[in-house]
This record gives C-alpha cells, structure tokens and sequence, in this order.
C-alpha cells in the first residue's frame, strides 16, 4: 500500500490498523463505512481483507483529497469511495441502515472550551479532539447507518470505555467483543478496541490482550502479521 501525508494533517498511525484487523467481515458484510476517514488508510487496510464497497466520510477538505488521491494511487477506485462531509449529514449520502458495517478511529479527547490543551494547527485540532463530531455522535450515526446485525467497531482510548458502552447501548448497539491494546507487557492499556452489533443478544466476550511492541521497541509479532 502506498499512502501520501502531509506533516502537518493527521496521518496514518497504527490504531487504523489495529481497527481495521479487529472489524468482523463475513460473507455478510458487503457495505462498510469509515466515519473520519481522514486520508482514507482504514478504507485501503479493509480493501486487503474484503470485496466489499467501502465509503469514507470526512469533513477536512484537505484530508478528503488526500484520501481521493490514495484511493487513486492504490487503484481502488471501483472498490473505495470518498465523501467530503460532516459525518452528521450521513442522511444526504446513505439510507438509514443501508450498511452492513461501520468502522471509526475518530478524535480521543474532549473539548472543553480550554484552547491551551490544543494543537497550533486546526486540521490536527479536529483529528484529536471532539469538536466538529463527539462521541455520541459517531455511535448514534453509526446506528442509524446500520441494518439490523451489522457491525461496529471503533478504537479508543480505555478511560472512555464506560461512556462507549453506554452509548452503544443507548442506540442499540450491543458490545461484544473488547480487546485491550498494551505498548509493552507490564504496561496499562493504552487503547481499546471495541465491536457491537446492532439489536445482538447481551453478552460481551474479552479478549487476551494484544501487545503492540516488544521490549526492546520493534512491532510485536502480532502486529507484524497484520502488515503481511
């Protein structure tokens, strides 16, 4: 995979790629949408493991290019598309529940009106903190964009868990599966992933941990078999 990136947007980090692997694809899932595609890595990552058509949403003008010229790069054309937009006007693009899956590596922090907690730049303003789309937002949109069953798989950060969980429930998103993200072994959970389905059973299962790094710094190996 090729990807472009400016230094001074969002880039490709490796919580796309861990969401990207932990998504449930069957023969099912035949719609995915990336809500905050930004320059469209999760898109391409799914594209290795799937057929089926995928649809980016973001709202940076900038990034949403960036994305339409890595979709192009990869000649993905027929598989992957880009819309720029704010995801909360999915009803402009997509019928309610029209998509098997929902994928979204969206903006970690709170915004809380404090502007000395942000970046100098904007566009990585938006990518890290919840300004133009909260958390909220991304699960109840991912609700209505789902069709009864369909999957829903977002990385985190561990200290908003309850709140996801909360939130999934609260549009009808059942958790089911929540897997642990650790830098080394020893070391607290630095994020998680989380997968619901729309109206599933209750019942969530937790998964052994993943270990992102060794000890000495490099990829752990399960994270090198994610790039093969």
């Amino acid at each position: 995979m090729k990807i472009i990136q400016r230094a001074d947007y969002f880039n490709f980090s490796l919580d796309s790629v861990l969401v990207s692997e932990f998504l449930t694809i069957n023969r099912g899932v035949n719609k995915i949408l990336d809500l905050g595609t930004g320059n469209g890595s999760i898109p391409m990552l799914l594209s290795s493991r799937s057929k089926a058509r995928i649809t980016g949403v973001e709202i940076q003008e900038v990034s949403a290019d960036l994305a339409r010229r890595n979709i192009e790069l990869n000649k993905l054309q027929e598989q992957v598309g880009i819309i720029h937009d704010d995801l909360k006007n999915w009803k402009k693009h997509f019928k309610t529940g029209s998509q098997d899956a929902v994928i979204s590596n969206p903006p970690f922090f709170k915004f809380n009106g404090n502007t000395e907690l942000l970046n100098d730049l904007d566009q990585l303003t938006y990518a890290r903190h919840e300004i133009t789309a909260n958390l909220e937002d991304i699960v109840s949109t991912a609700s209505g964009l789902l069709k009864d069953r369909g999957y829903f798989a977002l990385v985190h950060r561990p200290d908003r868990m309850i709140e996801i969980l909360d939130l999934m429930r609260k549009y009808d998103i059942s958790p089911k599966r929540l897997q642990f993200c650790h830098s080394k072994f020893g070391k607290p959970a630095k994020t998680i992933l989380l997968e619901g389905i729309k109206y599933g059973k209750e019942g969530i299962s937790i998964l052994p941990p993943l270990y992102t790094h060794t000890e000495d710094g490099s990829y752990s190996p399960e994270v090198l078999e994610m790039f093969k």
